[in-house]
């Protein structure tokens, strides 16, 4: 499932992100964190993630603002990474987000929907 969301530091960018219930974090492109606004040679938190065969290190950085339609956190955590081109997406929603609302899911329909 893809969404439309809006992330914002200095200024704000609409992306495509993929909903992963599967990751902790919430994952952003390397370009789209620089677009608005974060230096990522003064980034001084990472984290490391992985999977069964291959673990990488990412910068953490905590946005102003995401917000997925209504649904908005502010100060939110995300990881910046470099995601192959051909998946189309700018990101990833992790579970960070998530855990924030009642998520329900209808893969039939394509709705996600967001409650506090």
């Amino acid at each position: 499932m893809l969404f439309d969301c809006t992330i914002e530091f200095h200024t704000k960018l609409t992306l495509i992100m993929a909903l992963d219930t599967g990751s902790s974090y919430t994952v952003i492109r390397e370009a789209a964190a620089r677009k608005i606004g974060f230096e990522l040679d003064k980034v001084q938190e990472w984290v490391t993630l992985g999977d069964a065969s291959q673990h990488h290190i990412a910068p953490k950085v905590t946005l102003k603002s995401f917000s997925l339609a209504d649904a908005k956190i502010d100060s939110l955590d995300v990881l910046i990474y470099t995601l192959p081109e051909e998946h189309g997406i700018d990101g990833i929603i992790g579970l960070n987000f998530l855990r924030q609302f009642n998520i329900g899911l209808d893969f039939k329909q394509g709705i996600l929907t967001l409650n506090r």
